[in-house]
């Protein structure tokens, strides 16, 4: 045959299964998917099953751990129920008295406050009288406008020596700035011969935001206004 013949032949192919045994064919592969499919989703269940079960002994020897030691806690508990009970009626006591001093007046602080405040003009306070007003009087204020928007519970009487008229005026002046007292006046001045210096005293008036205490609201800072 010549190679001029053979290049001039058709390749024909044809499929001559009959429909039948295609569709057949094509069943059992897709009916072995679905089975391996499925075979894989039961797997998957199955180690989700095993898991959620390991978890869930986990989870039950966790409890039983907590409360073996919640049992044992109580138990301790109960050996030391006196301290608890002194505990608590201290945090009672506390509260009893933060309700009854709740007015506490800090004197320590306002005594301190008042000698301090003298100190730069060389102010020496010699002597301090201080008297809280009644319960019907703690309104009330005194007869010159007062330098606090706080009400006046009480005055105090200030006595002591100076350089001279000047160092007094500065003292009263810094007395004003402070809002645990207000009002402070200066009642008489005398001059010493023998040493030139000036021996004062004046009034100032003890207002409301000086009551703390210990047990009451905590005292504010020695500062201005």
């Amino acid at each position: 045959m010549s190679p001029q013949r053979i290049t001039r032949l058709l390749t024909i192919s044809a499929n001559l299964l009959p429909d039948e045994i295609i569709a057949a064919r094509q069943a059992r592969r897709t009916r072995a998917w679905v089975l391996i499919v499925v075979f894989l989703v039961a797997c998957l269940c199955a180690a989700w099953v095993v898991l959620a079960n390991r978890e869930k002994q986990a989870a039950d020897r966790e409890l039983t751990v907590a409360t073996t030691e919640v049992f044992g806690l109580q138990r301790d508990q109960r050996q030391f129920a006196s301290v608890v009970k002194v505990r608590n009626d201290t945090d009672l006591l506390k509260k009893q008295l933060g309700t009854v001093m709740a007015n506490d007046l800090d004197w320590a602080a306002l005594l301190t406050l008042l000698r301090t405040t003298g100190e730069p003009s060389d102010v020496i306070v010699a002597g301090i009288t201080g008297s809280l007003a009644q319960a019907g009087d703690s309104g009330k204020s005194g007869t010159l406008p007062s330098t606090s928007k706080s009400s006046s519970i009480g005055s105090v009487v200030v006595t002591g020596t100076a350089p001279d008229k000047e160092a007094v005026a500065a003292y009263v002046d810094r007395l004003a700035k402070h809002s645990t007292i207000a009002n402070p006046y200066v009642t008489s001045v005398t001059s010493t011969a023998e040493t030139g210096d000036v021996s004062f005293s004046l009034n100032v008036d003890i207002t409301q935001a000086a009551l703390c205490g210990r047990f009451g609201e905590p005292c504010p800072g020695t500062g201005g206004k």
